[in-house]
């Protein structure tokens, strides 16, 4: 695939819209039984399973990604907050309103989070769960007010233009290479981040960082009362999010599947596409075990 065909793809929409209490919420399906739904991570959108393992799920699934409120093209109510129970809650209706029935969830990143609030709050309607590198446990880090002059809407706005603007392309080429460490990135991915670096879609990343240490603290206490079967999917080498979040998910969930990938990042679904595939399905069959 090309750039210029990456960039096209990436830069509108691709699917329908739901409406979720008045907000629009972007969607992608394809393919046809079970429903195996994907939640993109932070800073990016639908085109990242679209770019990578889409095709191949659609072969044996229906396969349906949302874009999370106020990322991709979906809306965002204002006041949302952002906290991974919150998003949940939105992409249950949507998923409800297309009838999807039992489904199996496939978050990336913060959207395991996301996976994780909505299978503990409606245990009954997800068969199961697959995590790919995730975002599944608070990370502590700088003091709180580090955090709001990171994350303020003046600061992200400074690193949406500077993002986008020539000079801060080899910074933008920098920060994709640590991404998909130890892997290149693919073939015109640039384009996908560009759609992240818009000013509104920026801002709600942000709050969504903001909400998230609070958010994932509350989810983590509930971990051990989830006995939704979790398959777990972490590369070794992951620079982003630190793989003991996963190991420590998989020491607290009842029903947890541990697949550790040896020098793979953050984003098996493009580096390791064939295990992400078999862990779909190993997630498939214990929601219909």
């Amino acid at each position: 695939m090309d750039a210029t065909t990456t960039t096209e793809r990436v830069t509108r929409a691709n699917g329908t819209f739901v409406e979720v209490a008045g907000v629009p919420i972007h969607v992608v399906t394809r393919g046809g039984g079970r429903p195996v739904v994907y939640l993109h991570g932070a800073k990016s959108s639908v085109q990242d399973f679209l770019l990578s393992i889409a095709d191949d799920v659609a072969a044996r699934y229906t396969a349906v990604a949302f874009d999370r409120p106020g990322a991709g093209f979906s809306g965002r109510a204002p006041g949302d907050g952002g906290s991974p129970q919150a998003q949940a809650a939105v992409l249950r209706a949507a998923a409800a309103e297309l009838g999807l029935r039992r489904p199996v969830l496939v978050g990336h990143s913060f959207g395991a989070a996301v996976a994780l609030a909505w299978a503990l709050d409606a245990s009954a309607e997800v068969g199961a769960a697959v995590t790919l590198g995730g975002h599944v446990m608070p990370l502590g880090g700088p003091p709180p007010w580090v955090h709001t002059v990171a994350r303020s809407r003046a600061t992200l706005r400074g690193v949406s233009r500077l993002g986008r603007s020539r000079l801060g392309r080899p910074l933008l080429r920098r920060a994709l290479r640590r991404v998909f460490s130890p892997d290149p990135p693919p073939p015109g991915y640039e384009a996908l981040a560009l759609l992240a670096l818009d000013e509104d879609r920026m801002v709600h990343d942000g709050e969504d960082l903001k909400a998230s240490d609070a958010g994932l603290r509350a989810l983590a206490a509930r971990y051990p009362e989830l006995h939704t079967p979790v398959v777990i999917v972490v590369g070794d080498l992951d620079r982003v999010v630190p793989p003991r979040s996963s190991y420590r998910l998989a020491g607290l969930l009842p029903r947890a599947e541990l697949v550790v990938l040896p020098a793979a990042g953050h984003l098996p679904q493009f580096s390791r596409p064939d295990v992400v595939l078999a862990a779909i399905d190993r997630a498939v069959a214990l929601a219909d075990g």
